[in-house]
């Protein structure tokens, strides 16, 4: 038998991934076409398919020739795809609504919303009349007609405007048996009606052959349930690695459980799911319960909803990852499955992957946001079938402090066994029994298709060729509206040119007349400071506040009011206290505050920094007085109120708001002091302004215009000279996001630890975690690994290591924040990481501009997976290739 299966793109057929290779296996040939191209990884996977299986090709659908036939088409299946939802079963549904409506031609919504149910009715007739009129595509027909095919499957056909239709339209125009596989569980009920009905269709439930007969009129015999198959290739499956090792790869702690959150297609303009996610994670980080303290969270985005993500930066959260890839391939099938058996629970709005979670036996939960529920959870038919089938598979809360306490309750361990889930499975996704795999009843159903007799041909009769005679001046008058399109473009873009020139001459002689009575040569702020690290280029010094003056930033504006009030006030100031990542305290506070001097004029007699760790030397040029976090609290004492601060801004690392150790911490050193009336520079103001920048909304040039970026100040070793080597590299090397604590990370770092050390003394600077075990280090020379742990105290520990690391002959470690101190401290660095989804790139993307501006220190990251390679170009032969990370 001979298949032609027709899919809007090829990312649709990952929903019949096991479908096709079933019906491979048995000997039939298909050929698979797609409308259009997509991004999402859907050709590869049918490559692979066609790999694998001779019997099945590949090929591009013609398509309807562009033209006013086309957009009339398209424009009177808008029209009938929106009377479908003025239904009254649709009367819940506002968004479906109103999608449909803002896609109709608006001469049918204006007609349709004057008339009764009755009076509309008979108008979806007359439409429907109408369409039989459009002739049909004579390129499908020919395309059909050269695959001799014996069935012809069309997904998934009910698109709103769908041009499927003329797919449909021409196999059974050719006399071809015709089948829809319906893709998706919410298909039936939010997408278009069916029209010309095909031969078949394929439904997985009772309930959507309910939905089919119900709501579409295809009579009963014509529907075949199957069970959902997208589904067969989860059932059994055993992960892929060990929960040990899932953990290291996305970065999450293996020590604890963790929650999964299933991200949403939710309808375009209804809701931010990124916004509602950072509410619901600083809900289980505040919630309190000893079950959900330090849970880990995976939040595995949608993958055709990427950028949604760009407003909302999450690495403020501690033990928290973004991460997972669209599941059409091996790999990311394993990753996906292995994301969802090791989970405690999931979490979402409203996905198909809930779906997914039912048949690992996960307790799956969701939360009934007002405003998103409206629209994409209640405000849809096919949510309630998780609320309904078998008593349902979804933990519901209306308020995420109810959802914290369920999800709580719910937390399971490794595999499955919910028994909502199994209930729910038997229900919905394999109706014949939760052992009976739905993909061979599919199979079976082509196969019979394909045996019955063929239909008649449906050619054009003469009421059809009248009805095309009679469409025919309302097609003309398109065409010329089509035809004529561009210039009438081209007249509207002049008529803006002009408009916009004339306001700009008159702007100039306006500024020019200005000048010329105020006696200046230009009206300009004052004169600019030194050229910026930041973006080091020849040519003319420009200004970069004045490109940021188009975005309208409040926080800009309030943030050099508040300097200039600082310079003006005459009291002491404190800076800070910063608590947080030294990584943001050098590339961005510090610079900050450089800036803030210079624009506010600030006395360095009036400044008093407070840090923490000894950080007074990264100071030094913005004023000598320092006071250090540790002095007043020990490590244990720091470390509570740190955490008791970080739970108080909702589970958030960093310092965005004034908190109660902030206060407290500003009273003791105002009192040691003996200051009064002091003005505060806190951290949370610069937060607040670089946030446009972090998250995408605004260039790189903000961070330019209130930054002013320098070395770090010279430091000397001092009494630490006699402890030390007289030539040494520096080291710290500790387990973070991007370099996670695993045992092919511990094996690279012993390896590569032992080989330097053949060349030069290494000197260890860790204080915390790290992946230095004596034992395991260098073996063959210990002598030349120096450690310094005796040399720190608690309040001492960055003074010591920015010292050391300013006389090394160079620097090496992990990747991150701290070893930013060595380029700035004019020391080359060579950092390493595994994890490449583990740290932000645009952090840097800031950094290595900088460091290339200051010329003092290279920077260089490292993707483990490269080293071998670059070992290799250095001339290292194959054995000695240490680790293949």
């Amino acid at each position: 038998m001979r298949i032609l299966f027709f899919a809007r793109h090829y990312s649709y057929l990952r929903l019949f991934e096991s479908g096709i290779a079933e019906l491979a296996r048995r000997g039939h040939e298909l050929h698979l076409s797609a409308d259009r191209e997509e991004s999402m990884g859907g050709r590869r996977m049918v490559e692979r398919l066609a790999e694998q299986y001779p019997t099945i090709t590949l090929g591009a659908t013609p398509g309807r020739a562009p033209g006013a036939w086309a957009e009339f088409a398209r424009r009177l299946r808008l029209g009938i795809d929106y009377l479908r939802y003025l239904d009254p079963r649709y009367a819940e549904t506002p968004h479906l609504r109103a999608r449909a409506r803002d896609r109709a031609p608006r001469s049918v919504v204006a007609l349709a919303e004057r008339l009764g149910q009755g009076g509309r009715d008979t108008f979806a007739r007359v439409l429907r009349a109408l369409e039989r009129g459009v002739p049909p595509s004579p390129e499908l027909e020919r395309s059909i007609a050269a695959q001799h095919p014996d069935v012809v499957l069309v997904t998934p056909l009910i698109e709103l405007g769908s041009p499927q239709m003329d797919h449909l339209a021409a196999a059974r125009a050719l006399g071809v048996r015709t089948a829809l596989p319906v893709a998706s569980w919410d298909h039936l009920s939010s997408k278009a009606v069916i029209r010309n009905v095909p031969d078949l269709v394929l439904v997985w439930n009772d309930v959507q052959k309910q939905e089919a007969v119900g709501m579409h009129g295809v009579s009963p015999d014509r529907v075949v349930v199957t069970g959902a198959h997208p589904y067969d290739q989860w059932f059994g499956r055993a992960p892929s690695r060990s929960r040990e090792s899932f953990c290291s790869r996305v970065g999450l702690r293996a020590d604890r459980p963790f929650v999964l959150y299933l991200c949403s297609s939710l309808f375009r303009g209804t809701a931010n799911e990124p916004a509602f996610v950072e509410r619901w994670v600083e809900a289980i980080r505040t919630s309190g319960d000893p079950r959900l303290q330090d849970i880990g969270i995976l939040i595995r985005p949608h993958p055709a909803r990427p950028d949604e993500w760009k407003q909302i930066d999450l690495s403020g959260f501690r033990n928290i990852a973004f991460w997972g890839a669209h599941p059409v391939d091996d790999e990311a099938k394993n990753d996906y499955f292995d994301s969802m058996y090791y989970s405690a629970a999931v979490v979402g709005l409203n996905t198909s992957a809930f779906l997914e979670a039912a048949v690992v036996g996960k307790p799956v939960h969701a939360v009934l946001d007002d405003e998103i529920s409206k629209h994409n959870q209640e405000g849809t038919i096919h949510f309630h079938y998780l609320l309904d089938v078998n008593g349902g598979l979804l933990r519901v809360a209306r308020t995420l402090d109810e959802h914290v306490r369920l999800l709580a309750d719910s937390l399971a361990g490794e595999g499955g066994g919910d028994a909502k889930a199994q209930r729910f499975v038997e229900g919905f996704i394999r109706p014949f029994g939760a052992s009976v795999a739905a993909t061979p009843r599919f199979a079976d159903a082509i196969e019979t298709l394909g045996a019955s007799p063929a239909p008649q041909r449906t050619g054009a009769g003469v009421a059809e060729g009248l009805l095309r005679l009679a469409l025919y001046p309302a097609v003309g008058a398109l065409q010329v509206l089509l035809v004529t399109q561009p210039q009438r473009k081209r007249v509207r873009l002049q008529l803006r040119k002009w408009f916009q020139d004339g306001r700009r001459r008159v702007f100039v002689k306006l500024k020019q007349f200005a000048q010329s009575q105020l006696g200046e040569k230009e009206l300009t702020a004052a004169p600019l400071g030194p050229p910026s690290a930041l973006t080091p280029k020849p040519g003319r010094q420009r200004d970069p506040a004045k490109k940021l003056a188009g975005w309208n930033l409040p926080e800009a504006e309030e943030t050099r009011e508040l300097v200039t009030g600082l310079g003006r006030s005459g009291r002491p100031i404190l800076i800070g206290p910063w608590l947080s990542e030294a990584g943001f305290e050098l590339l961005y506070w510090i610079p900050f505050l450089a800036w803030a001097k210079a624009y506010g004029n600030l006395d360095p007699s009036q400044l008093v920094v407070i840090s923490r760790g000894g950080a007074a030397s990264w100071y030094r040029d913005i004023t000598t007085n320092y006071e250090d976090v540790l002095s007043f609290y020990s490590p244990d004492e720091f470390r509570a109120r740190n955490d008791a601060r970080i739970v108080e801004q909702r589970g958030r690392l960093k310092h965005v708001e004034i908190s109660s150790f902030d206060r407290e911490i500003i009273a003791k050193v105002t009192e040691k002091r003996g200051l009064s009336g002091v003005r505060l520079l806190h951290p949370s103001t610069m937060y607040r302004l670089f946030d446009h920048f972090w998250f995408q909304r605004v260039p790189i040039t903000l961070i330019e215009a209130f930054t002013s970026f320098g070395a770090l100040p010279p430091v000397e070793l001092g009494d630490l000279r006699s402890a030390l080597p007289g030539r040494f590299v520096a080291a710290k090397f500790y387990g973070n996001t991007a370099l996670p604590d695993t045992p092919e990370n511990h094996a690279f770092v012993a390896s590569y630890l032992e080989e330097l050390t053949r060349h030069i003394d290494v000197v260890l600077l860790n204080t915390g975690q790290r992946f230095d075990d004596h034992e395991d280090i260098a073996k063959g020379n210990r002598g030349r690994i120096h450690t310094i742990d005796h040399l720190m105290t608690p309040a001492t520990n960055l003074d010591v290591q920015t010292r050391i690391i300013a006389a090394a002959e160079a620097y090496v470690g992990t990747y991150g924040g701290f070893s930013y101190v060595a380029p700035l401290s004019g020391t080359h660095a060579l950092t390493f990481y595994s994890h490449i989804t583990g740290f932000r790139f645009d952090h840097l993307e800031v950094a290595k501009r900088v460091f290339s501006g200051l010329r003092k220190g290279s920077f260089v990251e490292l993707d483990l997976r490269s080293v071998d390679m670059l070992r290799l170009g250095f001339g290292a032969p194959h054995h000695e290739l240490i680790t293949k990370v």
